[in-house]
């Protein structure tokens, strides 16, 4: 059934969580196994606001507006159903171009199921391009189209305009021309000042194309303090529950093998807990009440969520205290870690149930956090070479 859109008062960070969730369980690597992906999306609200893991590119900020634009013209019809068929034609003129790169639908087309107007919604509502009016995907029904009748033309009056031709042409496909790229930084940096993603914004402070982590962009030398904060907290997080992570599947890799199934070779877990135990001696112990303070402000519902608070301060006293070396073996770690998981997951739990564990793929949630960082990235990016074209056409 194709996505409909209305305009309503449920919580955007909630259907965001959920469309981010079922993202997840496509992506063996971001799993949430052992329950700290409500601190892990906290950090990344702290650090870059608006943002998500599905998101793309930077145009659709500008894209998903001139579609509800688009639409309006045709008061006679159904906006929620005038806006989803925009939406596809874009697609459609997207792919068409071969502007592929980032393409929400690149592989679907305009079969696609969820549309840019419920990926962006968040992001709209946060940088004030939605005039303050939230966008939800939800089935319609005719209180919600009134509301979306009335309200599709509540965007900014300095929004860029829509390149000639649209929808059924998109010059310039999915890049930035400087006067778009010029407008998205403003907004963001008027709605998110005071954070990571503020300061990349700056003139400047482009991230390095290698920069895996955003710790590793050496931009971030030159932020505030309160910035900087915020990220060496963020990156001791990330280094210390990632051997959390490694044990746990590495456990798994154990009861696979006993269990005598042997559909796939596991990595070797062994190793990469060394390897992370090597990384544990660049973590000195850090003001995890300040951090817990920052993270409860962004999202209050930490605060009562005792037990994964009990789970991470238990596992980070431990292998800040030394354990970190020999985690493989450590009893106590691996009873911290096999019981969080247990209990996360209950009967899904792949340690109590049989079938799950005979479908383990080899990794689960075993990679760094990095909060968004490769989506955070490329709309960087993406800013960022519209601000130098500015400069070039300037020169």
């Amino acid at each position: 059934m194709a996505s409909q859109l209305s305009w309503l008062d449920s919580s955007r960070a909630e259907q965001q969580r959920m469309r981010e969730l079922l993202n997840m369980f496509s992506e063996q690597e971001s799993r949430d196994e052992l329950g700290i992906g409500q601190v892990r999306d906290a950090f990344g609200d702290l650090l870059f606001p608006g943002t998500s893991t599905l998101h793309t590119r930077a145009r659709y900020l500008l894209i998903v507006p001139w579609c509800f634009q688009h639409a309006s013209r045709r008061p006679d019809r159904d906006q929620a159903v005038e806006v989803d068929r925009v939406e596809r034609v874009v697609i459609s003129a997207l792919r068409t171009a071969g502007a592929t790169e980032g393409l929400i639908g690149r592989r679907a087309s305009t079969g696609v199921k969820t549309l840019p107007s419920t990926i962006y919604a968040s992001a709209l509502h946060t940088y004030g391009i939605d005039g303050g009016i939230e966008l939800a995907a939800a089935s319609r029904d005719t209180e919600a189209a009134e509301l979306t009748e009335l309200r599709t033309d509540r965007w900014p009056a300095t929004l860029p305009r829509s390149p000639a031709g649209f929808p059924e042409a998109v010059d310039m496909g999915l890049d930035l021309t400087q006067q778009e790229a010029d407008w998205l930084r403003e907004r963001i940096l008027t709605s998110t000042a005071g954070t990571l993603l503020a300061h990349l914004l700056q003139a400047g402070n482009r991230p390095e194309d290698d920069a895996a982590e955003p710790w590793r962009v050496s931009a971030v030398g030159s932020a505030s303090e309160r910035v900087r904060t915020d990220l060496e907290y963020a990156r001791a997080f990330s280094t210390c529950m990632q051997g959390a992570a490694l044990l746990y599947n590495l456990i798994l890799a154990e009861e696979y093998e006993k269990a005598g199934h042997d559909r796939i070779e596991p990595p070797d877990y062994r190793e990469a807990l060394a390897r992370w135990a090597e990384r544990m001696a660049t973590v000195a112990p850090w003001d995890r009440a300040d951090m817990w303070s920052r993270l409860i402000a962004i999202n209050p519902r930490i605060d009562t969520n005792l037990r994964a608070r009990a789970f991470i301060e238990a596992w980070i006293d431990l292998v800040l205290a030394g354990r970190a070396d020999g985690a493989a073996e450590d009893v106590e770690l691996r009873d911290l870690v096999a019981r969080r998981e247990k209990t996360v997951k209950k009967t899904q739990s792949r340690l109590v149930n049989s079938k799950l564990l005979r479908g383990w793929t080899g990794a689960s949630g075993s990679r760094r956090l990095v909060y968004r960082w490769p989506q955070v990235r490329r709309m960087l990016t993406d800013i960022h070479d519209g601000m130098e074209a500015t400069g070039a056409v300037a020169a």
